[in-house]
């Protein structure tokens, strides 16, 4: 069984989260992903408290037009407000919602994030 010794120099907090996966019409990546950093960046100036964590999961060579997000708030509380939606959030879907394939695939769940 493998053991860290740095144990002591990490943190580990339940959190709660999504993962989402976005399919995006052809030639269109680019506005989608100009759109994104904008969201999030919002998202994590104290317009979404307790707003934790994004990350953008960049597409892959053989899927060119999917990219998925990873996101995670203190607590299932914190996200219900994100996703009422709030207007950060609205403001992303409006503008998105055109360049996007299919409705956004969301999985959410409690999570147990580590970090350094």
């Amino acid at each position: 069984r493998y053991r860290s010794r740095r144990t002591t120099h990490f943190r580990m907090a339940e959190r709660y989260g999504i993962i989402v996966t976005l399919k995006v019409k052809e030639g269109k990546m680019e506005e989608l992903l100009e759109l994104s950093k904008g969201h999030f960046l919002r998202q994590h100036d104290g317009r979404e408290p307790n707003a934790t964590l994004a990350s953008i999961v960049m597409p892959l060579p053989d899927d060119p037009n999917t990219v998925r997000f990873f996101e995670q708030w203190v607590s299932k509380e914190d996200y219900e407000l994100h996703s009422k939606p709030n207007e950060n959030l609205q403001f992303f879907f409006d503008n998105a919602g055109p360049l996007l394939d299919d409705a956004p695939v969301i999985v959410e769940a409690p999570m147990i994030h580590y970090a350094k």
